[in-house]
């Protein structure tokens, strides 16, 4: 490695190994009756054959390269969910042992992640967090004999809960965000300390290159070759360029007749002829930081990162759910941020295949989640201490949210539970609360949708919003008290 404002600087090269549990968009709650497993209803029934067509065309020939070039010298890191291991192991038992002679590598580092890929670090309680950063680190140790120190935050932006959860749990330093939250701060070719940990910056404009722009052919840096890259690495200024990739970039994202597979092969020669050499997460930590991030800034929105009203209801559905569902596994499936990451337009890339939809595209894909999610609350319902105090808690499905509107128009956002109610109530304007009271509409949802003819009764006729808001606040502790 480099010292500071030398060239070339050190390139830090993670790959993402991960495969989503893809929901079923034709999911209907007939489905389940009869089945045993309800996740054979509510995720994606072809997912076995579609995993295995991304082996394929992406695993196994991206690793396949990989280990040649590690045997020549080559240094990364890789981060493999729970849920991959967990599908290789009951589907393609090949693809694990090959991956395995790769995660073992010596000059491989194995990093730390959520075991679900999950955007459980959003939540305000981040026991599920901490959680599944203690599952997937007990899983590496018992598949590849490796208890990894240096975690990937790069699902969504480092928080300082997140920072201390992790501090918590044994990991050493973290990989975070490029392009939101503290990680936007700085200049990403140097290591930094966040809340005392110290941190990796993903380099995004560079990623970005081999990650979204590489097929371009409008691009008018196209095509790109690995001794043109290299040379922009290298005069990059700074102590360590971090590039974090997801790996169905490699084949499947990225079809392989663009070249992007040669482009890997050839990368690490191209690096080593400007002088470039490859170092692990945890030998560019160790570095001299260039600072502190994260002081002063202040976080745009909920646990430090933007989101879209769609995203934001489901996070807040999704951790509600965490103590209405039943059926673990059903939860932290969807748990999974591929399924965050759909609810809006255009996401953010860093590394990962560019997101851009329609917005219909979106708000379907944000539909079927909810369903599925609504369904699995209410048929856990049954199993709780209070069966009807779990279906007033629950969330609905878009269909039967209650929309906000005024009498000129449609306020443009919906509430999905109780809570969501109480919450949006901090912020709907005092016509649009007038006109749902005048129609007695509060109270109709709450009867006719939630089914807590009680909750209807008491905040019928109430307009003032901060007694209809405790009012309804105070029934909901009531009603979790009852399950607890």
């Amino acid at each position: 490695m480099t010292g500071e404002d030398s060239n070339p600087p050190a390139v830090c090269l993670g790959f993402d190994i991960h495969y989503p549990c893809y929901l079923n968009p034709g999911f209907r709650p007939d489905m389940v009756k009869g089945k045993r497993n309800q996740k054979d209803s509510y995720f994606n029934p072809d997912a076995k054959e579609d995993f295995g067509k991304v082996i394929e065309r992406s695993f196994t020939p991206t690793t396949e390269i990989l280990l040649d070039l590690l045997d020549d010298g080559l240094k990364c890191a890789v981060s493999i969910s729970g849920m991959v291991v967990e599908h290789l192991e009951a589907w393609y038992p090949e693809t694990l042992e090959l991956l395995s002679s790769m995660a073992t590598h010596r000059n491989v580092e194995l990093l730390a992640a959520t075991y679900y890929h999950s955007v459980a670090g959003q939540f305000s309680d981040l026991r599920e967090f901490s959680d599944e950063v203690r599952m997937h680190r007990d899983l590496m140790n018992e598949h590849f004999s490796i208890v990894p120190t240096t975690f990937a935050h790069t699902d969504h932006p480092i928080t300082p809960a997140t920072a201390r959860a992790l501090a918590g749990a044994g990991i050493h330093a973290a990989i975070i965000e490029g392009s939101e939250g503290p990680g936007a701060e700085g200049n990403p070719n140097y290591n930094y300390t966040y809340r005392g940990l110290p941190v990796l910056v993903t380099q995004c404009d560079l990623s970005d290159d081999i990650a979204v722009r590489f097929p371009w052919r409008e691009w008018d840096r196209w095509p790109l070759m690995a001794d043109r890259y290299a040379g922009w690495l290298g005069a990059s200024p700074g102590d360590c360029i971090t590039l974090f990739l997801d790996y169905r970039i490699f084949g499947d994202v990225i079809d392989p007749a663009t070249g992007i597979l040669e482009f890997l092969r050839a990368l690490p020669s191209a690096l080593a002829a400007e002088g470039i050499t490859t170092v692990h997460p945890s030998e560019a930590a160790q570095l001299t930081p260039h600072g502190e991030i994260g002081k002063t800034a202040a976080p745009p929105g909920p646990q430090g990162c933007q989101r879209t009203i769609l995203q934001q209801s489901a996070l807040e559905a999704l951790e509600q759910a965490g103590g209405l569902v039943t059926d673990p596994e059903v939860w932290r499936c969807l748990l999974d941020t591929d399924h965050i990451r759909r609810m809006a337009m255009r996401s953010v890339s860093c590394g990962r295949p560019l997101h851009a939809v329609s917005h219909q595209a979106t708000y379907d894909h944000f539909a079927s989640f909810m369903r599925i999610l609504s369904d699995a609350e209410e048929r856990s319902s049954a199993g709780t201490r209070s069966p009807k105090s779990a279906l007033a808690l629950r969330c609905v499905p878009p269909e039967k949210a209650f929309s906000f509107s005024s009498h000129e128009r449609p306020a443009g956002y919906a509430a999905h539970s109780l809570q969501e109610l109480a919450n949006m109530l901090d912020f709907v304007p005092d016509d649009v609360i007038r006109y749902h009271v005048e129609r007695e509409d509060f109270s109709r949802w709450v009867d006719q949708v939630i089914g807590d003819g009680k909750l209807a009764g008491k905040i019928q006729g109430i307009s003032d919003r901060i007694r209809l808001q405790s009012t309804i606040q105070k029934r909901i502790r009531k009603l979790w008290k009852r399950l607890s």
